[in-house]
C-alpha cells in the first residue's frame, strides 16, 4: 500500500488528524523517566550538605531553576551562627541582586529599621530568603519555585540555628509552616522544630501606615522574648 492508498484508508477510517508524528500501539507502554522529581532533587542536595560554605555551594550549583538564568547572582544568607532573631524573606529585591548582599539595598536598609525599633543590633540578626535568585520583574514565587528552594531553606535553618524566626509574608509562612492565610498566621507563635516562629507581612507591603502598625505589632512580640 503506498502513501496515497494509506490516506485514503485513514479518511474512509475517519482519521483526520494525528497526535503524534510517529504511530504507537495503545498497549504499549509510556516510557517513564527514571530522574526523581525536581523539589526531590533539592532535598537529595539540600541534606548533603554539612555545613554552611557546603550548602551555599550547593545552593549556587543547583541547575533545576530558571530563576538562575535571570538573575544577576546568588544572595546568600548572613549573619552570626546562632542569631538572636532570623529573618527569612521570600526573595532579594533589586538592589541585592546588584550588591550581591542580603545587607545592602532598600530592604536592607528597612529590615534594619525595623530591628533597631526593637532595639536589636543587626550583628545578631541572621538574614536569608526562601530563593536566593531574584525574579524577573520581582515578582512572587510559584508554588512549584517554592517547593523547590524550600529544602534548602529548611537545612539553613537547622544548620544557622537561630534562637527565633521571623517571617516576611504569607506564601512564605505557608511554605514553612502550612498556614492557611496571613490572618492566621499572624498574632502568636508557631513552633518549628523547637524554634519560636513569628509572621508579619512582607517588606515589599509596608508602604502605608495601616500595614506598618500591623508589622510594628508583630515586631513588639518578638522584642518580648529578646
Amino acid at each position: 500500500m503506498d502513501i496515497k492508498q494509506k490516506l485514503c484508508w485513514f479518511i474512509q477510517a475517519g482519521i483526520t488528524s494525528f497526535c503524534a508524528e510517529k504511530p504507537s500501539h495503545a498497549c504499549q507502554p509510556t516510557q517513564v523517566s527514571d530522574e526523581p522529581p525536581a523539589s526531590q532533587q533539592a532535598t537529595t542536595t539540600a541534606l548533603k550538605a554539612k555545613d554552611l560554605p557546603s550548602l551555599n555551594k550547593e545552593k549556587q550549583d543547583f541547575s533545576l531553576s530558571s530563576l538562575k538564568k535571570t538573575a544577576t547572582q546568588a544572595i546568600l544568607g548572613q549573619g552570626p551562627a546562632k542569631p538572636s532573631l532570623m529573618c527569612i524573606i521570600e526573595t532579594p529585591d533589586t538592589e541585592s541582586d546588584k550588591t550581591g548582599s542580603a545587607l545592602q539595598g532598600a530592604q536592607a536598609d528597612q529590615l534594619t529599621k525595623m530591628m533597631a525599633a526593637i532595639h536589636l543590633d543587626m550583628q545578631h540578626v541572621y538574614v536569608t530568603y526562601l530563593s536566593p535568585w531574584r525574579t524577573p520583574g520581582n515578582r512572587p514565587l510559584t508554588e512549584s519555585e517554592r517547593a523547590l528552594f524550600l529544602p534548602f531553606l529548611v537545612r539553613e535553618i537547622e544548620l544557622v540555628q537561630p534562637q527565633k524566626i521571623l517571617l516576611f509574608g504569607a506564601s512564605l509562612a505557608h511554605a514553612l509552616l502550612k498556614t492557611e492565610s496571613l490572618a492566621k498566621a499572624r498574632g502568636q507563635w508557631h513552633d518549628w522544630q523547637g524554634i519560636p516562629v513569628r509572621v508579619t507581612l512582607a517588606l515589599s507591603s509596608l508602604k502605608t501606615t495601616p500595614l506598618r502598625q500591623q508589622a510594628w505589632d508583630d515586631l513588639q512580640e518578638v522584642e518580648k522574648l529578646i
